[in-house]
């Protein structure tokens, strides 16, 4: 079976948003164990099932990311309303991947 770059699901950028993920989610851990808040924890694991479905091609690995970027922005709001530089240093990255993954050039890839 021979895909094009156009129609082949994004593995490999899938699979740099799990590797992202995961290593917010082991962020996450200690900052818990040392008695920080779950946020980092939380957005990890959302970030990793997104990439993780994305990169076998999966729609929802879009959908979960969504959820995801609303905790995000949610929580730093929540966290960090009065100081918008800290703000928008929490929500910038994971926006910009966002416009990205909810792109019709990346969805048309999945299924």
């Amino acid at each position: 079976m021979n895909e094009s770059r156009e129609t082949r699901p994004p593995r490999l950028f899938g699979t740099l948003i799990a590797i992202m993920g995961a290593a917010v989610v082991v962020a996450g851990i200690n900052f818990l164990i040392k008695g920080d808040s779950p946020y980092f924890l939380v957005i990890g694991v959302g970030i990793l099932a997104a990439g993780v479905l994305m990169a076998l091609g999966k729609r929802l690995g879009v959908y979960v990311y969504g959820c995801s970027l609303a905790v995000i922005l949610i929580w730093s709001f929540i966290e960090d309303r009065k100081d918008m530089s800290q703000f928008l240093a929490r929500v910038g990255v994971p926006v910009l991947l966002g416009l990205y993954i909810f792109s019709k050039k990346l969805r048309g890839r999945l299924s």
